[in-house]
């Protein structure tokens, strides 16, 4: 019987994205697809958030060496991490074991990273002669720097989270059996969370990541706008007025 690849999990709000590729989670073409698929379709199924775990020992070692090498691969390398960059709500991936090469690409795509204190990370191409491939280089600069994200890039290291949490990379390290369950804390909060004030929150961010503060600054009226119509600002504002004491966000 052939392994499920990926299996995906409705907690409430939350859907959460299990990778399961054995032995550890190698990227190739087929994979890549199917996580594409996920992501587009939890979205698509009322999504609130997205939390991407692995199920076996390590989070991703990175690509399959034959989808690298073999020459009817389609080898789009930065179709994945554009895909989670382009999801409209949260995302958060909870990284164990290794996490290297497009295995910790796939966690930079997320907007948020959260890792076990036993982990090893790392961008680790250049011992085989590679660079990069799917977008981490420049999501480290913005990350943690041109200095550091050079450094990570050029050296290939394998580096524990809370050296990495104190660069800026991961967002929250916690013991290695806490890990599902933290990470599905920290996601199931942002599921829980006003829906449409999280996406323009996310929208604004990256505009001005990609485009600069005076293009973030332009589409500000437009996420107020959707902002102040939502059904979640209208029960805060209510809320602070003294008019609802329960203030429960409704994501509308």
């Amino acid at each position: 019987m052939k392994n499920k690849l990926i299996e995906i999990e409705k907690d409430d709000d939350l859907f959460v994205i299990a990778l399961n590729n054995p032995p550890n989670n190698l990227l190739n073409d087929e994979f890549i697809d199917l996580i594409n698929k996920s992501i587009l379709n939890s979205e698509k199924s009322g999504a609130r958030s997205l939390l991407i775990i692995s199920k076996l020992k390590h989070f991703s070692a990175g690509a399959d060496p034959n989808f690298l090498s073999n020459p009817s691969s389609r080898l789009d390398t930065m179709k994945l991490i554009n895909i989670m960059e382009k999801t409209k709500i949260p995302t958060v991936a909870a990284i164990n074991g290794a996490a290297l090469g497009g295995g910790l690409e796939i966690a930079l795509g997320c907007d948020l990273i959260v890792a076990s204190d036993t982990a090893r990370i790392g961008l680790v191409e250049v011992s085989v002669g590679l660079m990069p491939l799917a977008g981490g280089i420049q999501r480290l600069v913005d990350r943690v720097g041109l200095a550091r994200a050079k450094e990570i890039c050029m050296f290939g290291r394998r580096y524990d989270a809370k050296t990495l949490e104190k660069w800026g990379v991961i967002n929250l390290v916690v013991p290695e059996d806490q890990l599902h369950d933290s990470a599905r804390s920290f996601a199931k909060q942002l599921s829980n969370g006003p829906t449409v004030a999280l996406k323009e929150i996310k929208k604004i961010a990256n505009i001005s990541l990609q485009k600069g503060i005076i293009h973030a600054d332009k589409e500000m009226k437009t996420s107020v706008k959707r902002v102040l119509k939502s059904s979640d600002a209208k029960s805060g504002i209510s809320y602070l007025a003294g008019k609802n004491v329960n203030n429960i966000f409704k994501g509308k």
